[in-house]
């Protein structure tokens, strides 16, 4: 640890922006995002400066060390919020075009559950006495599909409201998933008791859906609406109703918080930017002084 200088750090950045990361595809060397890398150099200032507390070292060399290629504004997420008229437009067009999508966007919108998450869903996880839906399995993976009993943090384990019209969604689900086990009978592969599968019954690869989806989004002329933005529209709706910050966070499963508030300032400018009726409306009483 004595031995590192920032000249051996910013050596570091700079091959990790070029070759951080292999490709789960053909096993490539490819660039880091820059937030990787930059949240790399955080997790670095701090154990630097534990290790000056603790003696092991008299400075800090990350102190003099940057992350440089681009601005914080050039890799800020963008963040797409779809209003209730936009949601509806977007499932009527699964339902005629790609009917097996429909649910799966629907949950992703009205629940802001990650990919891995919806495709983990199991039938024992919808109780529907006590109107409940837990969140404690995921699906991983491209080629090679992982399952696992736990989600993406901690705070990902959650129980939340079986609404109404997610009780519709599931049962009417379970039928044709029902319909279809019978039609394949002994072929049906089905051995976990997913939600969502293929008619077959074997489980969705993670990377299948994403792509089927954003190319469903091409068709529909929105490319910008990714299966993860629909998180966005969910956390907009919520805030829209008056949800406080660690009720949404609650809901999408989020460990920190900074997250939900950056949805919700940036959903708050969002809003302030269309609500072009509403100034219509307040300034109506005074519209014929400028006549």
């Amino acid at each position: 640890m004595r031995d590192v200088t920032p000249k051996i750090l910013n050596d570091f950045y700079h091959y990790s922006l070029k070759y951080g990361k292999v490709s789960q595809k053909d096993q490539s060397l490819q660039p880091l995002s820059v937030r990787s890398v930059r949240s790399c150099k955080s997790i670095l200032y701090a154990a630097f400066n534990d290790a000056m507390i603790k003696g092991i070292v008299s400075v800090n060399p990350v102190r003099d060390t940057k992350v440089t290629n681009k601005k914080n504004s050039d890799f800020s997420e963008e963040m797409l919020f779809l209003t209730e008229d936009e949601i509806r437009k977007m499932l009527c067009f699964l339902d005629r075009n790609y009917p097996f999508l429909k649910a799966i966007a629907f949950v992703g919108v009205y629940y802001g559950l990650r990919r891995e998450e919806i495709l983990g869903l199991k039938w024992n996880a919808i109780n529907y006495e006590n109107r409940e839906l837990t969140i404690r399995h995921t699906v991983t993976g491209n080629r090679t599909i992982y399952a696992e009993d736990k989600t993406k943090t901690k705070s990902g384990h959650r129980v939340l409201n079986l609404f109404p019209t997610a009780e519709m969604c599931f049962r009417k689900l379970k039928q044709e998933q029902e319909e279809n086990r019978s039609f394949f009978g002994n072929t049906y592969r089905d051995t976990k008791g997913y939600v969502f599968t293929h008619e077959d019954g074997h489980p969705y690869r993670p990377d299948y859906i994403s792509r089927k989806f954003s190319q469903a989004m091409k068709e529909f002329k929105r490319p910008e609406i990714t299966m993860h933005k629909l998180r966005y529209t969910c956390a907009s709706l919520l805030i829209d109703k008056g949800w406080d910050v660690k009720k949404v966070q609650y809901w999408l499963g989020d460990s920190d918080a900074a997250t939900v508030m950056n949805i919700y300032a940036q959903y708050m400018r969002h809003k302030s930017n269309v609500a072009e009726n509403d100034l219509t409306e307040m300034t109506n009483c005074v519209a014929d002084l400028f006549e």
